[in-house]
C-alpha cells in the first residue's frame, strides 16, 4: 500500500484527474482496506467495538481534515510565500530538484516533510500549551483506523505548519505533494489500525503499527516517543526510538493507552473547549 498508493495518485492525476479529488477519493479506499483488515485480523478484539467515540471522531475528522484545510491553505500560501521567493532568489531559481524522478522527489518530500513535523510533534509533548491541544488526540481510549484524525484544530494547523515548512519554502511540486498525502494517509491509518501486523525491517525507516502504538501508551515514559509523522529516523537519529518488541526478547505489548485523565472529556465539543479549561489534564504531564 505504501508504493501502490502515491502510485496510483501518479497516474490518475497525470491523466487529467482533480488533485483534490484523486487524493481525498484515494484515502477512502484505503481507509476501507484498514476497515475490512481490522475485522479479519484484529490486534485486540474489543477495540473493533464502540467505546462512544465514533460520532467524536467523524465530527473531529471532518472538521480537521475537510473543512479546517480550506481556510488553511491560503494563510499557510501567504505566510510562507515571501520565504519560499526569497530562497529562490538566493537560490538563483526554483529550489526544489523537479528534474529528479517523482520517486526520489517523493523520497526527499517524505524526509523534508518529516524534519519539520518530528520537532512539531515533540514540542507538542513537552511545551505544556502545545500539549492542552495535542492532549485531544491522545484521549482516544482504542486505536482503530479513523480514530487517526482525532485532532484539535489548533492542534492541526500547529501540526500542517511544522510538516509543510519545509516543503512550501523549497516549492514542492503539486503532484508530489499529493503523492506525499498518500503516503501519508497510509502511514497514519496504520499507525492507528487495529490489525495484528508485523512490518519486520520496515521498522528501520517508518513509524506504523507497533511503533504509534507506544506513542499513545498511558505511561508517559513510552508515549513520548516515536514522534515521526511518516518516517522514524528522526526518532532514530534524536534517540527517541522506542521499540520492545525489538528491543528486548519479552515481546511485550502496549496496555493501556490514552490520557492518565480517565475523566477527560470524550465528546467533540467537551474536547473543543478542554485546553482552555485550566488544570483540566493537568496531571497527564505528571
Amino acid at each position: 500500500m505504501l508504493v501502490a498508493t502515491p502510485f496510483l495518485i501518479y497516474v490518475l492525476i497525470s491523466n487529467g484527474y482533480s488533485v483534490a479529488i484523486t487524493t481525498y477519493v484515494v484515502a477512502v479506499g484505503v481507509g476501507l482496506v484498514f476497515w475490512v483488515m481490522e475485522w479479519l485480523v484484529p490486534f485486540k478484539e474489543g477495540w473493533n467495538h464502540s467505546h462512544g467515540d465514533i460520532s467524536n471522531d467523524i465530527i473531529s475528522g471532518v472538521v480537521a481534515y475537510v473543512i479546517l484545510p480550506i481556510f488553511l491553505k491560503p494563510f499557510f500560501i501567504a505566510l510562507l510565500a515571501g520565504g519560499a521567493a526569497w530562497l529562490s532568489v538566493q537560490w538563483g531559481g526554483t529550489i526544489w530538484p523537479s528534474d529528479w524522478p517523482i520517486v526520489f522527489q517523493l523520497i526527499f518530500l517524505l524526509i523534508m516533510g518529516d524534519a519539520g513535523r518530528y520537532w512539531g510533534h515533540r514540542l507538542a509533548h513537552e511545551v505544556p500549551f502545545l500539549w492542552n491541544f495535542h492532549a485531544v488526540h491522545h484521549s482516544a481510549k482504542r486505536l482503530y483506523w479513523w480514530n487517526a484524525t482525532r485532532q484539535h484544530p489548533v492542534d492541526k494547523t500547529w501540526f500542517t505548519f511544522t510538516e509543510m515548512l519545509f516543503p512550501v519554502l523549497l516549492g514542492a511540486d503539486g503532484i508530489v505533494l499529493s503523492m506525499y498525502f498518500g503516503v501519508t494517509v497510509v502511514c497514519g491509518f496504520s499507525q492507528h489500525c487495529n490489525i495484528n501486523l508485523k512490518l519486520g525491517p520496515l521498522y528501520w525507516f517508518f513509524n506504523v503499527v507497533d511503533l504509534h502504538r507506544w506513542h499513545h501508551s498511558r505511561a508517559i515514559g513510552e508515549s513520548n516517543n516515536n514522534y515521526g509523522n511518516n518516517l522514524i529516523i528522526f526518532d532514530r537519529l534524536f534517540g527517541t526510538y522506542y521499540h520492545p518488541e525489538r528491543q528486548t526478547t519479552s515481546n511485550r505489548q502496549v496496555e493501556e493507552i490514552g490520557l492518565i485523565n480517565r475523566n477527560y472529556p470524550q465528546h467533540y465539543l467537551g474536547q473543543l473547549i478542554a485546553p482552555f479549561k485550566k488544570g483540566l489534564d493537568k496531571e497527564d504531564r505528571e
